[in-house]
């Protein structure tokens, strides 16, 4: 893949646009759209929703072939991805120096703003390359060879890295973002990956507050997504706590994209399609609707929780389509309030967080399901199978995810 610029047309902003033209916008390339095992098949269903065709599960997550608009459609819309790489082709890489050279070929300068720092995070499995420090070197030369050859007044390259004492540490309190750069080197071939995301994606931009252990994003809406909740019947969150999954609800059902309100790493490439991401943006606005269809109900004890919840619903843009109670779970009557048959869901202190509880406190929830619920879905976070059984709820699944890196279950099924 050479794409190094034309000397004769050097400086020319035209030759440069044509140049973003034939490498960048126009061909397909490979993008890996990284999610936790658990929460692929519900990805996967969003990104082929987004008339994504050929997408399937990886080792990374999902992976699909697409022009890079349909990578910035993911990012804009996909509630349960960790982050998108965009895989460049592979090449052959049997030493150090030919690694550098090939590196060095590609036109990096419309990849990578050189006032950002680059981190190089190597792997090397069975390649001639048996040093991963050398092969990351390698690979920062050659990107920082490229953009001076193509950008002569380019300040030096700022390197960040994993790799202790091989790499320029970052000055303390940057804040800037980094361009993150993975390489694989497997039988001495190179697949370098670079990601497009920047923050987490679970990162909304609306959860500046928190109460306890907040539940991620990511898993507050695949959880919804899992238990095929659209915004077609109300939903109840009887333990809302920061507002996780009210607010997450409240952007599903007036089909809200999760990546409206922040920036993405990608926009800091001089290859960035503004108009493009633009256009997006004023689509999804155009076409979400004003308000939720059918009541959302955020329910804690806590007043500080509370609290919390009416803040990041607010920044979120959902503030109107919640319905806030103060008060106990146990306490609350969906008959009284005149709900409709819907979902409920619960993320009851576990753990650490949790006082008094274990399998009396779950069996006491399954009661009260039974009580209250029948006929509602339910989707409830339950730290151990032990924990789910005691709520003794018939035809339940058990859907083993991770939660702040500890194991944990979502028991789902229809109170009956």
């Amino acid at each position: 893949m050479n794409m190094k610029k034309d000397t004769s047309s050097e400086g020319s902003e035209k030759a440069f646009e044509r140049r973003i033209r034939s490498h960048i916008i126009g061909p397909p390339h490979r993008f890996a759209v990284i999610v936790p095992r658990e929460l692929a098949p519900v990805c996967l269903r969003e990104v082929e929703a987004l008339g994504i065709e050929g997408a399937e599960q990886s080792d990374a997550g999902v992976e699909f072939v697409g022009k890079m608009s349909s990578a910035c459609l993911c990012h804009l819309w996909l509630r349960t991805a960790s982050r998108i790489y965009c895989r460049l082709p592979e090449f052959r890489a049997g030493v150090a120096e030919e690694l550098f050279y090939k590196v060095s070929e590609m036109g990096w300068d419309l990849w990578i703003d050189p006032q950002f720092p680059v981190e190089v995070e190597a792997h090397v499995e069975c390649s001639r390359i048996s040093h991963e420090g050398k092969a990351a070197d390698a690979v920062f030369e050659g990107i920082e060879r490229s953009i001076r050859e193509n950008i002569p007044a380019a300040a030096r390259l700022k390197r960040t890295g994993t790799v202790p004492g091989e790499a320029e540490a970052a000055p303390a309190g940057v804040s800037e973002p980094k361009q993150k750069i993975l390489v694989h080197l497997v039988k001495n071939h190179c697949r370098i990956s670079l990601d497009m995301s920047g923050r987490h994606l679970h990162e909304r931009g609306y959860r500046l507050e928190h109460s306890g252990a907040p539940l991620r994003e990511t898993i507050a809406a695949a959880i919804l997504l899992k238990s095929e909740w659209s915004g077609e019947t109300p939903l109840v969150d009887g333990m809302c706590g920061s507002g996780t999954f009210p607010v997450e609800a409240a952007m599903i059902a007036r089909r809200l994209p999760p990546g409206l309100k922040r920036e993405f790493l990608f926009q800091k490439w001089p290859s960035f399609q503004k108009k493009t991401w633009q256009f997006l943006c004023r689509s999804a606005r155009e076409e979400a609707a004003a308000e939720a269809g059918r009541p959302i109900v955020g329910i804690d004890v806590d007043p500080a929780s509370m609290d919390v919840s009416r803040a990041n619903a607010e920044r979120a843009g959902v503030a109107g389509d919640i319905r806030w109670k103060e008060m106990d779970f146990f306490q609350f009557d969906p008959l009284r309030e005149k709900l409709k048959k819907g979902l409920v869901v619960l993320n009851p202190p576990y753990g650490r967080r949790l006082e008094g509880g274990g399998r009396p406190f779950y069996e006491k929830l399954g009661v009260q399901l039974r009580k209250s619920y029948r006929g509602w879905k339910y989707g409830v976070l339950c730290p151990t199978r032990s924990e789910a059984a005691a709520m003794k709820m018939p035809s339940m699944r058990l859907w083993g995810v991770r939660h702040g890196g500890i194991p944990i279950y979502v028991a789902l099924g229809t109170v009956s």
